[in-house]
């Protein structure tokens, strides 16, 4: 049995879903569903890992509406569940992210973890699984792998353009994804951006 529907985005809007979409396994499994509709199995296939270790992550997210059950079918005298995620985009409510000088940020704090864990888990993975391809005979195609860290003084006056600009390529970059067919055969490619005022521990100067 199949069902579909039209998918919009999932916005979170409380502390306790932000936690469960923290992790970066259940982040890397969204992602993972994103694309194409999977078992349990066939997810952990794609980490490199036992299917026990999914379980509870699955349902997890399902039981917060972020993945659901697309189809069932009977394998082996089983009933067997295919997965899809239930958004192409997650949109994180705003006012969760109201930065406070009493230091209770614990929203900020968990996003910025989720999102460099996440990259961080995936580039690695990425790195082993593209090895494994290699020694099972895949042939080879080099591809450009930019990974980038620049601490520079500017103008305050260009960061608002530097900020545009790379809006404008990561809307670009998302509204490709969009013009390709789920499922589809083209290769997934990952982009993580982080653009914020380096601070270090000091006296600020006072106004004159």
């Amino acid at each position: 049995m199949k069902k579909s529907k039209l998918k919009k985005p999932f916005q979170i809007k409380d502390l306790e879903t932000l936690r469960a979409v923290s992790d970066p396994l259940r982040v890397q499994i969204v992602e993972v569903l994103t694309a194409q509709n999977f078992t349990v199995k066939q997810v952990a296939e794609k980490l490199g890992l036992a299917p026990s270790k999914l379980y509870y992550h699955f349902a997890t997210l399902e039981k917060l509406g972020l993945i659901e059950v697309a189809e069932t079918r009977m394998v082996a005298n089983m009933l067997e569940k295919v997965y899809t995620s239930s958004a192409d985009v997650l949109d994180v409510d705003p006012s969760l992210f109201k930065f406070s000088k009493e230091g209770e940020n614990e929203p900020m704090n968990m996003a910025v973890t989720s999102v460099i864990d996440s990259t961080r888990e995936d580039i690695l993975r990425s790195l082993q699984a593209r090895q494994f391809q290699l020694e099972q005979g895949v042939s080879e195609q080099p591809r450009r792998f930019i990974l980038n860290r620049i601490v520079c003084r500017v103008p305050e006056k260009r960061v608002a353009e530097y900020q545009d600009r790379l809006i404008s390529l990561i809307q670009e970059f998302e509204a490709e994804n969009v013009t390709t067919a789920r499922g589809s055969k083209y290769q997934p490619f990952a982009l993580t951006v982080a653009f914020y005022p380096s601070f270090h521990f000091e006296e600020p100067e006072k106004e004159k």
